[in-house]
């Protein structure tokens, strides 16, 4: 018996845009379709309730492939994340040292060590980071108050210098953020922040993976913003710290290649995917504004961190399902590392089994799913694309009406923020 074969496409005809529209209608039986069907978001834009490939059209973006400006479809072609887990310093250097190396045996390729506000000495980083292989893992430091700023990176420098460790093979980063201090406790002393800011610049010099300056998106997250708003006085925030560092004789180039973006991620699942696509195009927009015509400058360096302020503490094990639909949308929208909170972060220190569930979540998602191996898997959807874009232009507007109000700095002094 001769193998039948199946046509597709002509057992199953195009259908036009109109004629769903007009059976959709006849089934709505004379609501209003505007009213019915099109959802108007949280962030101030529309969303239909289908989209086409003719909704494409007009996006300048999708032509565009990983690593190519403006990167909405990756800055590197790879989708490999860094599995991030953060120790608090809290309870001793050893403490802390002992905790990483046991994160490091159990998935951990990215540690980060929350200060506690004082600055770290030579012999502290001898015990905080004994037993690990800088080159094999990246460092972070969260905290980084700028009057602790200039020493603790001194002092870093000076340590991996003795190990022996070559410049280029070091891969660190310090969360310094003077306005993070601005958003959260209203506090800034702008010229020592800025000369702060250039010193650990200038310190790093040498040393071209180690970043010093961090925006903490993540604060808006924390305090209930939209995604837009999230994602523009983000934006923002680098730009103060970009026009600021550039009085100072630094370049653009060098200033892009020194900075971080801490990210949080809510549970708005498709919305963050877009989030991030739409970083990605916004920071190297700005950057190439400022004149930087290195990729490294105009490669936005992304860090993600699950929610806490949406973890229930009434039926804590739901964090757990929250929690890994959020690291869904960082890995599949790409981004440079990821820490998923342990579920009992709300309202207790979170323990063995609470951590290694939070570890184990992006075990899965690399070992089991996969995530790791697709690049921008969300590429092409009519959905995810249109969001990016609805994204990109209303996160675009905010900041430019941020600019308009002077910057960041100004428009939070005049509670805009």
């Amino acid at each position: 018996m001769a193998e039948e074969k199946l046509n597709l496409l002509a057992d199953f005809p195009a259908i036009s845009t109109k004629t769903w529209k007009e059976k959709i209608v006849t089934d709505l039986k004379g609501a209003d379709y505007e009213k019915k069907l099109v959802w108007r978001t949280q962030e101030g834009f529309n969303v239909r309730p289908y989209y086409r490939a003719e909704n494409l059209k007009d996006l300048k973006f999708t032509g565009t492939m990983p690593g190519q400006f403006p990167y909405v479809r990756g800055t590197v072609n790879s989708n490999d994340w860094l599995t991030r887990q953060d120790y608090c310093l809290c309870e001793g250097v050893e403490k802390a040292n002992a905790q990483a190396i046991d994160g490091l045996a159990k998935g951990v390729q990215a540690v980060g060590f929350c200060l506690t506000g004082k600055a770290l000495t030579e012999a502290d980083y001898e015990k905080l980071l004994k037993g690990i292989v800088i080159p094999a893992v990246e460092i972070n430091f969260c905290e980084v108050r700028p009057v602790i700023a200039e020493e603790t990176v001194a002092n870093f420098i000076k340590y991996v210098a003795k190990q022996g460790v070559k410049p280029e093979e070091v891969r660190a980063s310090f969360d310094v953020s003077p306005l993070h201090m601005l958003t959260t406790v209203g506090k800034l002393n702008a010229e020592k922040a800025w000369d702060v800011l250039a010193n650990c610049i200038k310190a790093v010099a040498d040393y071209p993976k180690v970043r010093v300056i961090n925006v903490e998106a993540y604060d808006f997250n924390d305090a209930g913003a939209s995604i837009v708003q999230e994602l523009a006085f983000a934006l923002a925030i680098g730009s103060d710290y970009v026009a600021a560092l550039t009085e100072k004789g630094i370049s653009a180039n060098e200033i892009g290649r020194r900075m971080k973006f801490t990210f949080g991620v809510s549970s708005n699942y498709f919305m963050e995917i877009a989030k991030f696509r739409a970083a990605r195009v916004l920071w190297a927009n700005v950057m190439k504004t400022y004149g930087a015509d290195c990729e490294c400058a105009q490669k936005i360096c992304s860090h993600a961190v699950t929610s806490g302020w949406n973890q229930t503490v009434y039926d804590a094990y739901v964090n757990m399902l929250r929690g890994t639909s959020e690291a869904m949308s960082a890995a599949i929208a790409g981004v440079h590392s990821l820490e998923v909170l342990p579920f009992d972060y709300a309202f207790r220190k979170p323990g063995e089994f609470s951590n290694r569930i939070a570890r184990n979540v992006q075990s899965i998602l690399k070992e089991e799913s996969r995530f790791n191996k697709i690049v921008d898997p969300a590429a092409g959807s009519y959905y995810i694309e249109n969001l990016t874009a609805s994204i990109i232009d209303a996160a675009w507007n905010l900041f430019k009406t941020v600019e308009e109000k002077g910057g960041y700095t100004e428009a939070f002094k005049a509670r805009f923020v």
